[in-house]
């Protein structure tokens, strides 16, 4: 117990300290100045703040380092603050940025202790600025406030994508930006903007999905969430990650290089980037490997002439974990630690994620500064960005928060993690409709992940790589959720490994199944392939010759052998769902919610088919086991009447939608065009619009689906699409193109 009076007595310290500096150097009666004048515009504040500063302050601004660091004896301690490293880095190196990577949490990981640690870190951070610039803290908060237990955490982006739900996702991201604010937290490195196009990849879970449409609509709706209508003491900045084409490695592992044509970059990859720019994103986080040859972190044709001359973007580019210091290491372009800082800082990164080692970092850029090969003006640009985003943000005029109001703020939502949940489960498969089990009177359940919440929750939960082994939060698992809601009369059984013989009268068998938690590298599948327990598992289930239903918690599509696919009379691709997922789960199992989640990816049939993507050439998804788009319900939905209104870039489609089935249920609309004539696009076909609707028995509907005809469009000048065809179902109509 001795943490938290240390962290006390270092609170009651700085409090003192700052109180006194107050009174010694701030006299009541003096007119703040300029900068300190929040009736100012933030550009005149800026202004006056960077030129009262000393070379060593802005090198400090652009300097983030991860708060492990300022605990223990190495980075990686956990515990109280350490008075030797806050007055190294935040003292003598003016740092103004700290964030916690995955896992770096304070002790104890509550709500309150988050907000009196970011206090402290303010506190120590005003006392020892001579100008009382406050410091700005990141977090990869990417499914809820997951890094702190007790917060809910939602279905992981891929999970999300298939709900479809543009308001649903602005909703979470926005209870998101009030927990981290209520924790001293303002700035969010989420969303991710990347294309998932390969599903080896360790991060594509984090991803929307393979269709940049679909993508870019899920990042506006998160920046808006995040964000709000306008940057404050409210709000965080969001963050367009990974700025480019991380996405797409030749290989399927994580940061290595990727070659990507100019025409895929424009119709593919830039669009959510785009998207998120217009709607306000404040920052962006570059892409931790290479393109077509040349590192993303000092490319100055990337961050210089695509970002800023061709996009537009005025904010703030920060680097990923220790990217600068990998241009040395591990992409071999820089001879010296000092020459990467040079290549990435002149290329235009603004800020490095160092992570651990301050003194390095700022000595290197003061010594680039000095001999001239960085130029002060580069700097100042870079720092300008920091500033304003500070400004913008509030912080400071608020650089404090309540701890006392931290634990309703975090653990706010499970309500909506548990619609998000409920909405992104995906049934691809119900031979002799087994599903739902209601009438089913007795039920086993097999499996260790029907039990045990990690594979639910997935990689960035609590921990980097998931929720650590010895760590316990709020979590509905599988068996949790059948148990609520269990109809009467009916049994329930539980076996690990069906090791023991099953109850005579068993009539089904759920079997959880899926991946491991993991995040980044750790979490690449190059085979896509299912953990071998649990594909014996199945082979055990089906061998016992009743009708089995697989759930699947991965963040992927999973490569399932032949006889086991066969054989499933029922499959239910649950994604990583989140704490509340256990009771979606069972929701969908026994009818209490009919399944409206549809594929945000194609699952191929084998990896050898590979890249397998919607709106792909025709005859390259001849492979394909279940297609874009793909999901199953409990009731029907039939289209009528389509329609196009508009021309040019804006028209809008209008089809009548009835259920005409004998339950509720929740739908998307999907609306494709194919390409006809002109133009270099091709492909089979495209998202260009989708909309939601939930019906009741024969209700009918007529619904809007806004168009966007940004996948038409083409890389080479001139060239345009001359006719598209647009489906909605098995309906068709002529689509006039711009």
């Amino acid at each position: 117990m001795r943490i938290p009076v240390l962290l006390a007595s270092l609170t009651v310290t700085l409090a003192a300290q700052s109180t006194s500096a107050q009174s010694t150097t701030s006299p009541a009666a003096a007119p703040p100045l300029p900068y300190q004048d929040r009736a100012q515009p933030v550009e005149a504040r800026v202004a006056d703040l960077l030129a009262r500063m000393t070379l060593t302050e802005k090198i400090g601004q652009l300097t983030q380092i991860n708060v492990t660091r300022l605990m223990g004896q190495n980075e990686w301690d956990r515990g109280p603050l350490s008075e030797r490293w806050l007055d190294v880095v935040l003292g003598e190196h003016q740092v103004g940025s700290l964030l916690s990577g995955g896992g770096s949490a304070p002790v104890p990981n509550t709500p309150e202790a988050w907000a009196r640690m970011t206090n402290d870190l303010q506190r120590y951070t005003l006392t020892h600025s001579r100008l009382k610039i406050p410091l700005i803290y990141g977090v990869d908060a990417v499914h809820g406030h997951n890094n702190v237990k007790g917060a809910p955490l939602f279905p992981h982006n891929i999970g999300l994508a298939a709900t479809f739900d543009v308001n649903l996702t602005r909703d979470i991201n926005a209870l998101t930006a009030r927990a981290l604010r209520a924790t001293g937290i303002s700035w969010n490195f989420a969303p991710v903007a990347d294309v998932g196009r390969d599903p080896r990849w360790g991060r594509f879970y984090e991803t929307f999905g393979e269709d940049p449409t679909l993508t870019a609509q899920l990042v506006v709706a998160s920046v808006q969430g995040l964000q709000g209508e306008k940057l404050g003491p409210a709000t965080v900045a969001a963050t367009l990650k990974h700025f480019i084409g991380y996405s797409v490695p030749q290989n399927g592992r994580d940061r290595q290089p990727a070659q990507i044509s100019r025409e895929s970059l424009q119709r593919v990859h830039l669009p959510p980037f785009q998207a998120g720019m217009k709607a306000g994103a404040a920052t962006v986080m570059i892409n931790s490997g290479a393109l077509n040859g040349e590192p993303a972190h000092s490319s100055r044709g990337l961050l210089t002439e695509l970002l800023r001359e061709e996009l537009k973007f005025p904010g703030l580019a920060v680097s990923d974990w220790e990217d600068i210091a990998r241009l040395q290491t591990v992409h071999k372009t820089a001879s010296t630690y000092q020459d990467a800082v040079r290549q990435a800082l002149g290329a235009g990164i603004d800020m490095s994620m160092v992570p651990n080692d301050a003194p390095a970092f700022t000595s290197a850029v003061k010594t680039l500064v000095e001999n001239g090969s960085l130029p002060l003006a580069r700097v100042d640009e870079a720092v300008r960005r920091v500033l304003a985003l500070k400004f913008e943000l509030g912080l400071f005029e608020q650089p404090y928060v309540d701890p006392a109001a931290a634990g309703s703020a975090v653990t706010a939502g499970q309500d909506l993690a548990l619609r998000a949940a409920r909405q992104s489960m995906t049934l691809l498969k119900n031979d002799s409709e087994l599903l739902p089990l209601k009438g089913r009177r007795s039920v086993v359940v097999v499996g260790r992940r029907a039990v045990d919440p990690r594979s639910q929750l997935g990689g960035w939960s609590i921990g980097w790589q998931g929720l650590p082994e010895n760590e316990d939060i709020p979590a509905v698992t599988v068996l949790d959720g059948m148990k609520q809601v269990l109809p009467k009369g009916t049994r329930l059984t539980y076996s690990e490994d069906l090791s023991a013989a099953l109850p005579a009268n068993t009539d089904a068998i759920v079997a959880v199944v899926g991946e491991a938690p993991g995040a980044e590298g750790e979490a690449d599948n190059p085979g896509l392939t299912l953990p071998q327990e649990d594909v014996a598992l199945l082979r055990r289930a089906l061998g016992s010759g009743r009708p089995v239903v697989a759930v699947l918690l991965a963040g992927r599509p999973l490569l399932l052998p032949d006889d086991v696919q066969r054989g499933l009379r029922a499959l239910v691709m649950a994604y990583l769902p989140g704490s509340e997922g256990g009771r979606a789960v069972a929701d969908v199992l026994y009818g209490n919610t009919s399944p409206s989640g549809r594929l945000p990816f194609t699952w191929p049939k084998s990896v050898s088919a590979l890249p397998m993507i919607e709106g792909a050439t025709p005859g390259q998804n001849a492979q394909a086991l279940y297609p874009f788009g793909t999901g199953l319900s409990y009731t029907r939905f039939q289209y009528a009447g389509l329609s196009v209104q508009g021309a040019g870039a804006r028209q809008t489609a209008q089809v009548r939608v009835t259920n005409s089935g004998q339950v509720a249920g929740g739908h998307t609309v999907l609306a494709f065009a194919r390409p006809a004539s002109g133009g270099t696009a091709g492909g089979e076909r495209l998202l260009v619009g989708f909309t939601r609707v939930t019906l009741k028995p024969g209700e009918t509907r007529t619904v809007a689906l806004p168009l966007d005809l940004t996948s038409l469009r083409v890389a080479a000048p001139g060239q345009a699409v001359q006719s598209a065809e647009l489906s909605v179902g098995e309906l068709r109509t002529a689509l006039p193109t711009p």
